[in-house]
């Protein structure tokens, strides 16, 4: 690594309050699990303003149609890009990482039930949409799936956890 890009990332790790390591490891880890896969799939960047004035000029049976069929192929192709299978663990690695992208992104486990909580700020479709599309996940898993809540800002979601048999 040439000096001036590792300058650069020893500064960004200070101003995060972070080790150079956890910066280090934590762009390889979104490179794995993510970025490698961006010009293959075709995801493509948008502002938080160009989001909120598209999600914004929807209705909410549109929206609810486009979140099925994106989150029932989109996730699943990532998915099986960067693991072997389609299943709950592999879904709550890539939920947790790909939804950073949209924002602040909190991730808990208690027991079986696993939360995410979004902090977008883009508009409430895009909760919505954010919230159909994880739905259309958890439908193709069997999983129980809740909203817990949805506003302008963030979307409160919860898995739950197939029990063995």
């Amino acid at each position: 690594m040439d000096k001036k890009t590792y300058d650069e990332l020893v500064c960004d790790a200070e101003s995060n309050g972070i080790s150079i390591n956890s910066l280090i490891n934590s762009i390889i880890k979104r490179h794995l699990l993510w970025d490698r896969f961006v010009e293959e799939m075709g995801l493509v960047p948008l502002t938080k303003r160009t989001l909120k004035k598209i999600f914004r000029t929807m209705d909410e049976e549109t929206l609810k149609k486009i979140a099925k069929d994106v989150g029932g192929t989109v996730p699943q192709e990532l998915i099986y890009l960067s693991h072997d299978k389609f299943d709950f663990p592999n879904l709550m690695k890539m939920i947790e990482l790909s939804n950073s992208r949209f924002g602040k992104v909190q991730y808990n486990v208690n027991d079986t039930k696993h939360g995410i909580n979004i902090l977008h700020g883009v508009c409430e479709n895009f909760s919505l949409f954010l919230a159909e599309t994880h739905r259309a996940l958890a439908d193709n898993l069997s999983l129980k799936f809740t909203v817990e809540h949805i506003d302008n800002n963030m979307v409160c979601m919860e898995f739950e956890k197939p029990i063995a048999s």
